[in-house]
């Protein structure tokens, strides 16, 4: 049986099942459960490296990255597809369902996975508008979960809708998606008028304020433990890295030679990313601190590779999403080690341990 230990600043309880759990009241506030794999205690004295994602971890993505995604679906029906604007056709919160269904660490792959179906059932349906189209099935959920069944990420998307497309409907369907097109208008919407510094070219389709100034810093900086080294390993290009971490005040913490992003070529949940981290930093007992299913994999597929030899990570995942608690089961059944509502939660935890 697999125990937990459940942590608060007050109290540790060994947990005899996976699931029971208690919340403890101090002063009329909840204090966040934080659950431990007890076969991971020893072992946590040793860390010499607290490994970070950023989105969800360091800043709150749900009113950039999450309503990017959803305008720019809604941006190519009515302006590409040409569709009648009668009702959102993605919701922000239902881009959850892709990072739970795993492959799409990269959000400019999972609006390009949205359109896949906007485009496919505009394809069997031309002369319905956005409302009709999001009401037909597949519906989010069983597009998601049939992803997920196939592995995982935007290959998987398009073997879905092309299953289920007659001849003349794929024809339709790979004539009107343009993925090329699709990750511009993200790039666009996401940067505004900051495009051309960040990804290298002037915006053609949309202008103004970007999305990435609605990135609330999640993580206090101050909380960090002071011996270990501090890396991030993210899907973020390598300029949007820096910006991330300029604002959350982490520029003199976390060196530039220590992180691994888009830009260099392995995604998550390839372990070989994790590994590359760790080749630059030279850490011997880290823990990869994130918040989606290939947060957790890219640690699981590390310890297949030949760096898993070298040196031990540790998962930890924090339920900054948009279903927040709600995801524990789903975590701690899929192996998580440290479970805990928040970064700070991790970081305070951390803290006390390498003291």
């Amino acid at each position: 049986m697999t125990r937990f230990v459940l942590t608060t600043s007050s109290q540790n309880r060994v947990l005899e099942t996976l699931f029971h759990r208690k919340t403890f009241i101090t002063n009329l506030a909840s204090l966040m459960e934080l659950f431990v794999k007890q076969e991971i205690l020893q072992t946590l004295p040793k860390l010499d490296a607290i490994l970070l994602d950023i989105d969800g971890v360091v800043l709150d993505v749900s009113a950039s990255f999450r309503v990017v995604a959803s305008q720019v679906v809604q941006h190519y029906a009515t302006q590409v597809l040409n569709i009648a604007d009668a009702g959102i056709f993605l919701k922000p919160e239902e881009t959850e369902l892709f990072k739970n269904a795993g492959g799409f660490n990269n959000d400019w792959d999972l609006a390009n996975a949205a359109v896949v179906l906007l485009t496919a059932k505009h394809a069997q349906n031309p002369a319905f508008e956005t409302q009709q189209l999001r009401e037909i099935t597949p519906d989010w959920i069983e597009y998601s979960n049939e992803i997920k069944r196939r592995g995982g990420g935007l290959a998987a998307a398009e073997t879905v809708v092309l299953d289920f497309l007659e001849t003349l409907e794929r024809r339709e369907f790979a004539r009107n998606w343009n993925p090329k097109l699709t990750t511009q208008l993200f790039q666009e919407m996401y940067a505004g008028d900051s495009c051309r510094e960040i990804y290298g070219f002037a915006p053609e389709h949309l202008h103004g304020e970007g999305f990435l100034d609605k990135e609330p810093v999640l993580l206090d900086a101050a909380l960090l433990p002071a011996k270990p080294k501090i890396g991030v390993l993210t899907g973020r290009t390598h300029a949007e890295t820096q910006i991330a971490l300029e604002r959350a005040g982490l520029k003199t913490r976390i060196a530039s030679a220590h992180c691994v992003t888009e830009d260099d070529g392995v995604r998550k949940p390839d372990g070989r990313a994790l590994a590359l981290l760790q080749e630059k930093m030279g850490f011997k007992v880290g823990v990869y601190v994130g918040d989606t299913i290939d947060d957790l994999n890219v640690v699981k597929n590390f310890r297949e590779t030949n760096a898993g030899g070298r040196a031990r990570i540790l998962s930890c995942i924090v339920l900054s999403g948009p279903s927040g608690a709600q995801n524990r089961r789903m975590f701690l059944e899929a192996g998580a080690e440290i479970v805990a509502p928040d970064v700070n939660s991790v970081l305070q935890y951390l803290g006390s341990v390498l003291k």
